[in-house]
C-alpha cells in the first residue's frame, strides 16, 4: 500500500486546524486589515518551476528540467493531463481506498528568503487549497503530508529553514485515498489551487483563537484585546447593532498575542428555531433565497482572484440572493470574509462526496445495508470526521455561517453519526445540516430537514406533516441551459408555509473551460467517461453574464410585492430588517407604449409590513393595446419591479377594405393580386410560398405549420417522448415531421386547408383546418383550428414559421419584453413597445438550444410584414432554424441560416427544471387537444 492510500495517514506533521487569520506587527496594519502589509505574512503565489510525470513512480530523485507554472492554478488548465468532468461516476475502478497504480504527479518548486527577524521567530507556510494531496520538502528535507482538498494545511516548518535563501518543493499527487471523499460534481482538476504563504510567528503566540457571541455579547478565547466600531474603540457593548445579511454590521476584534495582533471581524447575531419550524435570526423569521456556489472559472479552473470573488458575490446581491451554499466543499477564507462583510448567510459544507457509490455495482443505487459504503465502514470513520473538524474550526468566527452542512450526495451511515455529534457537541450556536438524513428518513440529529429537487407539490407536502424542524431546499430549480422556470412556483409554497425556510438553486454559475475560442464541457478533452454538458448548469453564464433565468430569480427573490385596485396601490415589505424608506418607488402609468402618467414616492413600510396609498392617476376609456402600472423600486440599481394589467378595454382597429382583392387559380398555384401586392398560394403544400409588396418578396420559403422546439437542457428528459434521438424509439418524432395536406380550396376571398401533421414513422399527431381570408387591404386572417391526438405527449409548441430575407434584421414588437420570456419564466419582464433586431435575440447557451421567445405579444412587425392578433400569441425570431440549433453541441459550430425565422406561436410549453429536478408543471404545458388560434398578417405599405 502506498502511503496516499494509507487511512492511517491521512496527515504527517501537519499543524492541528485553527482558526483563519493573519497576524500583524502593528495595531494600525491590524485595524486595516491589508495582510500584505504585515511583516509576518509572506505571499508566495507567483511564478513556480514545475514538472509533470504521468506516473508518481516515474518522479527522479534530482529533477533537471524545470517548466513554469503560475501558483494558484491547476494544471490541467496549463497544458499538463486534460480537464475532466463527471458527476456521479469516479474516473478510476471503485476499490477504496485504493487509486489508479499510474497516479500522475506534479511538482512544485520555488525559492524564498528567510531574514533574520523571522529566523528568530517560528516559520510555518499554510496552502490554502491543493488537489488531491502534498508532500512537502524544505531544503530537500522531508517536512510533512496532507490531503483534504479545499481545507487548510499548515506546517511549522522552523526547524527546516535557514536564515537566507531556502528551497521549497511540493509534490502533488491527482489521486489519494481522499479522492474517494471528494467526488463532486465538477471538473476533475489538480494542482495547488489556493494561496501559499509564509506566517512568522512568535514562539508563545495563540494558536487557535475563538470568538463566542451570547446574549448580544462578545467573548474572546484569549485575555487581551480590544473591540472597534469602525474607528471607534469601545470598552463596553451596550444596544450592539446585530449583523444580518441585509445590514451585515461589523466589529472588529483585534487580539494582542505577544508581539502580535490578530484581527477579526465579529457579527453580532443569534440563530434559532421557532416552535413552528421558522429560521430565526435575531428572533426574526427569515426565508433562504439561495444558490449553490461552485470554485469555477473558465479560464483559471478551481483557482479563483479575488476580485472575481468579490464581483461574483456582488452580483449574487444584484439578484437579490442573500444565501450561499458551498457545494461541495468549504470555500476559499477569503469568500467567507467577504460574506461577512457584504451580508450572505452561509450553508458551509464539509468536503465529502462519494456520489460513485451508487454506480459501483452498475445502476444507481443508494444500498445503504451494503457494508461497502465507506460512510458506514470504521476504518473510514476518521476520516469523515476530521473534513468535519478541519471545517468548523477554521470557519468557526465567520458570523456568516449559519448551517454546518455534513457533505453532499455521500449515503447516510454511522460516520455521519460521528460527524453531526462531534460539529453539534463543538459548536451550538449554528444548525447542522445534511441532506443524506433522508435515506433514514431524517431519523437523526440534524437540525434542518433537507431535500433536493422535490416537487412543489411535494414541498407543501412537507409543510403540512408534523416534523417541527425546518425544511430546506439546498438544491432546487435546476438552471442548467434556459432556465429555470419553476422558481415562482416554488416561492409561492414557500412564503405561504412558515418552516419552508427557502432554499439555494442549482447552481451559480456555469462550469465550463474557454479552449479554441469557446465553451468546452465533458467529453470535449478526450475523456473516457463522462457527463457531457451537465455541468453547464448555472444561474449565470461562464462568464458570470446574466441570462434570463438569473433575472428571473432576481425577480422571484425580491423584496416587494404588490397589489392594485383601481387607483389603491398596496406594498409588501417583504425585507426582514429594512425598511423600504432607504430606497425610491418610481411608478408610471404606461398605455400603449406611451407614459400618461408618472410620479415616484419615498415608502416608510417597516420589515414584513404593509401599507396602501393613492396614486395620482386617471384612465382613458379604451386604448389600442394595452394599459399598465409599471413600478420600479431603486437604490445604487432596480432592487424590485412590477407590472400590473389596469384593465383598460381595448379597441380594436377595423381592417379597413380599400379593394376587393382578385384570384387566379392555376394548378398548383392560387394567385391573389391586390393593390400594391401579389399572394402566391401552393396548393400542394397548403400554403403561401411568396407575399410581394410594393414589388418585394417577403418570403424566401413557404410558410409551415410546426411544432418542434430545439430542446432546451430542461428539455432533456421530454425530448425523448417528442423527438427522434439515439435509439429512441417511443418518441412523437416531431424533429422530423411530414406536413399532409388533404384538400385544399378556394371560396369567395378564403383558401381552405385540410392536412394533417406527423412525425416519421409515427401516426398524425394533429389534425388541422386552417382558413386563409385574404382582406381587402391586403392582410391575410389565419384561423387555424387542431385536434391534437389523445395519447400525444403535450407539445414542444405549437405555430407557424416564416421564412423571411437574411436583410430583415430589426424589428419591433408589443409583448413580453425585453428578455425573452416563457411560461413559467415570465416574471423579470413586462408588456411594453420595444425595439431588438435578430442578434439581440441570440442567447449564447454553451449549448445551443430553443431561446428568444417572447409571451403575451399583440403584435410583431419585421421586414414589412406586421404579424398582429385581437388576442395574444407568442414570438420567436432567429437567425438559426430549430433543426440547426438541435444539431450543434457547441454555440461555436453554428452556421447561420441563409434566411431569418419568424415563428408566430399559439403557444410554447414552458422551461421548468427538468434537467435533474421535477417534471415541467400541468399547467405550463401544451396539453390542450382542441386548439384554436387566429392571427393576422398585415402588409406594411
Amino acid at each position: 500500500m502506498r502511503s496516499y492510500e494509507n487511512l492511517n495517514l491521512i496527515s504527517e506533521n501537519r499543524e492541528p486546524q485553527r482558526s483563519y487569520y493573519i497576524p500583524y506587527d502593528t495595531l494600525e496594519k491590524a485595524l486595516k486589515g491589508n495582510k500584505e502589509d504585515s511583516e509576518y505574512y509572506r505571499l508566495l503565489n507567483g511564478e513556480w518551476n514545475f514538472a509533470y510525470f504521468n506516473r508518481d513512480i516515474d518522479v527522479p530523485e534530482v529533477i533537471t528540467k524545470w517548466d513554469k507554472i503560475p501558483v494558484p492554478s491547476n494544471w490541467q488548465m496549463h497544458g499538463y493531463d486534460i480537464p475532466y468532468y463527471t458527476n456521479v461516476n469516479y474516473p478510476y475502478a471503485v476499490d477504496s481506498p485504493y487509486v489508479p497504480d499510474d497516479n500522475p504527479c506534479g511538482v512544485y518548486n520555488r525559492e524564498f528568503i528567510v531574514d533574520r527577524q523571522w529566523k528568530e521567530r517560528d516559520t510555518y507556510i499554510v496552502f490554502e487549497g491543493v488537489n488531491s494531496c502534498l508532500y512537502l520538502y524544505i531544503n530537500d528535507e522531508y517536512v510533512g503530508y496532507s490531503q483534504g482538498s479545499h481545507l487548510q494545511s499548515e506546517f511549522n516548518i522552523s526547524k527546516y529553514v535557514k536564515k537566507g535563501s531556502n528551497n521549497i518543493t511540493v509534490r502533488v499527487l491527482k489521486w489519494c485515498s481522499g479522492s474517494y471523499l471528494e467526488d463532486q460534481d465538477f471538473f476533475r482538476l489538480s494542482g495547488i489551487f489556493r494561496d501559499v504563504y509564509l506566517l512568522s510567528r512568535d514562539k508563545n503566540s495563540a494558536r487557535d483563537i475563538e470568538i463566542k457571541v451570547e446574549n448580544k455579547n462578545i467573548s474572546v478565547s484569549e485575555k487581551d484585546y480590544v473591540i472597534y466600531d469602525g474607528e471607534n474603540k469601545i470598552d463596553k457593548l451596550d444596544n450592539p447593532i446585530l449583523w444580518n445579511a441585509e445590514k451585515p454590521h461589523l466589529y472588529k476584534v483585534v487580539v494582542k498575542s505577544c508581539s502580535e495582533y490578530i484581527p477579526f471581524n465579529v457579527g453580532i447575531r443569534d440563530i434559532s428555531v421557532s416552535d413552528k419550524g421558522e429560521l430565526l435570526i435575531n428572533g426574526v423569521s427569515v426565508k433562504l433565497k439561495g444558490v449553490n456556489h461552485h470554485d469555477t472559472n473558465p479560464k483559471f479552473g478551481h483557482y479563483t482572484p479575488y476580485e472575481t470573488m468579490k464581483s461574483e458575490l456582488l452580483k449574487m446581491k444584484e439578484l437579490n440572493v442573500n444565501c450561499i451554499r458551498t457545494s461541495h466543499y468549504p470555500p476559499n477564507p477569503e469568500f467567507l470574509n467577504l460574506c461577512d462583510e457584504l451580508g450572505f448567510y452561509v450553508v458551509d459544507e464539509t468536503d465529502i462526496e462519494i456520489h460513485g457509490f451508487v454506480s459501483r455495482n452498475g445502476g444507481y443505487v443508494y444500498d445503504m445495508e451494503s457494508e461497502d459504503w465507506i460512510c458506514n465502514q470504521e476504518v473510514w470513520k476518521n476520516s469523515f470526521v476530521e473534513r468535519a473538524q478541519r471545517m468548523v474550526e477554521r470557519d468557526k468566527n465567520h458570523p456568516c455561517v449559519i448551517m454546518w452542512s455534513m457533505g453532499n450526495e455521500s449515503g447516510y451511515g454511522s460516520n455521519h453519526d460521528a460527524m453531526i455529534a462531534w460539529t453539534k457537541n463543538r459548536d451550538k450556536s449554528r444548525l447542522v445540516h445534511y441532506e443524506g438524513a433522508n435515506l433514514i428518513n431524517d431519523k437523526c440529529d440534524v437540525d434542518v430537514v433537507s431535500r433536493m429537487y422535490t416537487s412543489v407539490s411535494g414541498i407543501e407536502e412537507f409543510a403540512k406533516n408534523e416534523d417541527k424542524r425546518p425544511f430546506f431546499l439546498c438544491e432546487y430549480s435546476h438552471a442548467m441551459g434556459n432556465g429555470p422556470g419553476d422558481v415562482w412556483d416554488y416561492w409561492q409554497r414557500i412564503y405561504q408555509y412558515p418552516k419552508l425556510i427557502g432554499g439555494c438553486i442549482w447552481e451559480w454559475a456555469d462550469h465550463a473551460v474557454f479552449a479554441d475560442g469557446a465553451y468546452r464541457y465533458g467529453g470535449d478533452f478526450g475523456e473516457t467517461t463522462h457527463d457531457g454538458n451537465f455541468c453547464c448548469d448555472g444561474l449565470v453564464f461562464a462568464d458570470r453574464s446574466f441570462k434570463a433565468g438569473s433575472l428571473e430569480a432576481k425577480a422571484v427573490y425580491q423584496y416587494m410585492r404588490t397589489s392594485v385596485n383601481g387607483n389603491k396601490l398596496t406594498i409588501s415589505n417583504l425585507y426582514d430588517f429594512t425598511n423600504l424608506n432607504e430606497y425610491k418607488l418610481q411608478w408610471k402609468v404606461v398605455c400603449d407604449g406611451e407614459t400618461i402618467k408618472a410620479g415616484e414616492m419615498i415608502c416608510d413600510i417597516k420589515p414584513h409590513q404593509s401599507k396602501e396609498y393613492t396614486l395620482d392617476f386617471t384612465l382613458p376609456e379604451n386604448c389600442k393595446l394595452g394599459c399598465y402600472l409599471n413600478l420600479s423600486l431603486t437604490g445604487e440599481y432596480e432592487v424590485a419591479a412590477e407590472q400590473h394589467d389596469l384593465h383598460v378595454a381595448i379597441k380594436t382597429d377595423s381592417n379597413a377594405v380599400t379593394s376587393s382583392p382578385k384570384f387566379v387559380e392555376e394548378k398548383q398555384l392560387i394567385i391573389i393580386t391586390g393593390e400594391n401586392y401579389v399572394y402566391k398560394f401552393n396548393k400542394h403544400y397548403g400554403s403561401f410560398e411568396s407575399i410581394t409588396v410594393n414589388g418585394e418578396e417577403k418570403l424566401t420559403d413557404i410558410i409551415k405549420l410546426t411544432a418542434w422546439r430545439a430542446p432546451t437542457d430542461n428539455d432533456r428528459r421530454i425530448k425523448y417522448e417528442w423527438g427522434l434521438f439515439e435509439d429512441n424509439r417511443s418518441g412523437v418524432n416531431l424533429n422530423r415531421i411530414f406536413s399532409k395536406v388533404y384538400f385544399c380550396e378556394l371560396a369567395d376571398n378564403k383558401i381552405i386547408v385540410n392536412g394533417s401533421l406527423a412525425g416519421i414513422s409515427r401516426s398524425p399527431f394533429l389534425r388541422f383546418n386552417v382558413m386563409f381570408t385574404i382582406l381587402g387591404n391586403g392582410s391575410i386572417k389565419v384561423e387555424l383550428e387542431g385536434k391534437v391526438k389523445e395519447n400525444c405527449v403535450y407539445l414542444p409548441r405549437l405555430g407557424f414559421e416564416f421564412s423571411i430575407p437574411k436583410k430583415n434584421k430589426e424589428f419591433r414588437y408589443y409583448g413580453m419584453g425585453p428578455y425573452e420570456n416563457y411560461l413559467d419564466m415570465c416574471h423579470h419582464t413586462k408588456v411594453d413597445m420595444y425595439e431588438s433586431s435578430v442578434d439581440k435575440e441570440y442567447v449564447p447557451y454553451i449549448v445551443p438550444q430553443e431561446h428568444g421567445n417572447h409571451t403575451r405579444t399583440k403584435f410583431v412587425e419585421i421586414g414589412g410584414l406586421r404579424f398582429t392578433t385581437e388576442s395574444e400569441f407568442e414570438f420567436n425570431i432567429s437567425k438559426y432554424t430549430s433543426e440547426m440549433l438541435t444539431a450543434a453541441a457547441h454555440t461555436d459550430e453554428l452556421m447561420e441560416n441563409e434566411s431569418n425565422i419568424v415563428r408566430i406561436d399559439y403557444k410554447n410549453s414552458g422551461i421548468g427544471s427538468n434537467s435533474c429536478g421535477p417534471e415541467l408543471l400541468e399547467q405550463y404545458r401544451l396539453s390542450e387537444k382542441h386548439i384554436k388560434f387566429k392571427f393576422y398578417i398585415k402588409p406594411v405599405m
